[in-house]
């Protein structure tokens, strides 16, 4: 084995130091920034006007002296809060994960180191005489600016600890707000594996029961089901959908139960083609219809009609499922008035304040129920618009 010579076996060990010290000299630089400069530039400029309140300099009223006396405690003053704004920023590079029971401490000595190099700077720029270094006006002046700059630093990072903790709110809010909306598509979820099975099977016994008695009938209801199942298996899962697929949806389920329930189900739908492309939640007009159906129109011995227009308006659109069954307080079926909550709570969750679910008597019996969508989105996916099922 060949062994380097010394001089090239310790290049690697300071090629590293130097490239943790060009590391440490990067994060120093983007710390200062030009932030902290400007900071440290505009107190030193505030503090410095107090140079222009002594009594003395108004006597003999001398304008370029007044000028003078100011650009030279400008000039103090950047000496001494420069390099204390250096010290403290290079101890929070070097250590910014240090406890709170040590920053102190170590902020303090920053300070103070800061500070006396900056007094020494002074003896220069004021022409001192050397032996003026840790003297009585030295010492003062260390004890002045480090009191100052403690104050700027205090405030500083009580301004930092309050936008740290308004980040931290405003995202468990975020995080809030993301779980109601998982919990929400997982109580969506459950609500479909609830309706789905019940739905289906109900129509397969009613097939069974009209091939038994009518045949034209049951093959009418099996035809109307496979129409359900082509418009609702491929959306089954999906997070978002249009108003034309639940709107088309809608009316494969209405076909369905005008089969089982004959003259006593009517229904109109009404959506222009101009809103057929907006997004809109998944099975949401789904359950206002099973709502008419069950509540309104079943318990009714001549049932009813059910009408689903959709309109535009300034702020979105507006969608209306209106029946003029046995209304409120009337019907004999009870309800939980889940469904009702979900959708409220799901509309909430996706567009908050700006969309609404409201419910209200129709005339001269019956209810409708009002959905206000905000905004214009369409959805991201393009559509190929099929052709409109012949109205009931």
């Amino acid at each position: 084995m060949v062994e380097l010579p010394p001089s090239k076996a310790g290049a690697p060990a300071r090629s590293t130091d130097a490239q943790a010290l060009a590391r440490f000299a990067a994060s120093l630089w983007a710390r200062l920034g030009g932030s902290r400069v400007g900071f440290t530039a505009a107190v030193c400029a505030l503090i410095s006007t107090q140079a222009l309140f002594q009594p003395s300099l108004y006597e003999p009223f001398v304008p370029e002296a007044v000028a003078r006396a100011w650009f030279d405690y400008l000039g103090e003053c950047l000496l001494m809060g420069v390099p204390i704004m250096v010290a403290v920023t290079t101890v929070e590079t070097l250590a910014p994960g240090r406890s709170r029971l040590l920053a102190v401490p170590v902020v303090a000595v920053a300070l103070g180191a800061g500070a006396i190099v900056g007094a020494l700077a002074l003896i220069p720029y004021y022409d001192l005489p050397p032996e003026s270094a840790f003297d009585e006006r030295f010492v003062s002046d260390v004890v002045y600016w480090v009191l100052i700059a403690g104050g700027m630093v205090l405030i500083y990072a009580m301004q930092r600890r309050a936008t740290a903790a308004a980040a931290a709110a405003h995202e468990a809010r975020v995080h809030r707000v993301a779980l109601g909306k998982q919990m929400l598509e997982a109580q969506l979820q459950v609500m479909r594996a609830q309706i789905e099975p019940h739905f289906l099977f109900n129509t397969l016994a009613n097939v069974k029961r009209l091939a038994q008695t009518d045949g034209p009938a049951s093959l009418a209801m099996l035809d109307n089901l496979t129409r359900y199942l082509q418009a609702a298996l491929p959306r089954m899962r999906d997070e978002h959908t249009t108003l034309g697929q639940e709107a088309d949806l809608v009316q494969a389920y209405l076909e369905v139960l005008r089969i089982r329930m004959g003259p006593r189900l009517r229904f109109e739908i009404d959506v222009p083609a101009g809103l057929r492309g907006e997004r809109f939640p998944p099975m949401l007009l789904l359950t206002l219809i099973e709502n008419a159906v069950k509540h309104g129109l079943d318990p009714s011995p001549q049932g009813g009609t059910i009408a689903l227009r959709a309109e535009r308006t300034t702020g979105g659109f507006v969608v209306r499922v209106a029946d003029n069954g046995m209304g409120f307080g009337h019907a004999v079926s009870g309800g939980s008035g889940v469904g009702l909550a979900n959708s409220r709570a799901r509309l909430a969750a996706l567009y908050g304040e700006a969309a609404s679910l409201e419910l209200a008597a129709n005339d001269p019996s019956g209810v409708i129920a009002t959905v206000r969508i905000p905004g214009g989105a369409r959805a991201e996916h393009g559509e190929r618009e099929s052709a409109a099922m012949p109205e009931g």
